[in-house]
């Protein structure tokens, strides 16, 4: 529990007090907190119209990126299929898939590690 200790203390005991008691006080006794339950409500309200916002500017530009990312990869598969021979192009697949799945089995070997460090 945090003590409200900040009335008698002196300016050097001040600065000696733990962050979260110095936060704690400093928020209750700079901020305002609402005192009904309009201005919670209003305050939720404010909350959900901005993160409903940030959520539909998001799928936005992601609306936006997706074609352009289609047609770049697109033009470098043609320029691939172009410009390498078929033998070329199947090294090519194949060291990618290898560096592919020797991540994705890092990632995994890392995960299950963890958590089972957590278990134990």
């Amino acid at each position: 529990m945090i003590k409200n200790c900040m009335t008698t203390v002196t300016e050097e005991e001040w600065k000696q007090l733990p962050l979260q008691t110095l936060l704690y006080e400093w928020a209750r006794r700079n901020l305002t907190t609402p005192s009904d339950m309009s201005t919670v409500l209003s305050y939720v309200g404010l909350f959900l119209i901005a993160w409903y916002t940030i959520i539909w500017i998001t799928r936005l530009v992601l609306a936006l990126i997706r074609p352009i990312f289609l047609v770049v990869s697109a033009i470098v598969v043609l320029r691939i299929l172009q410009y390498y021979e078929p033998d070329e192009i199947r090294a090519i697949m194949i060291n990618t898939y290898n560096i592919i799945s020797n991540t994705i089995v890092k990632v995994m070997s890392k995960l299950f590690s963890n958590v089972l460090n957590l278990i134990d």
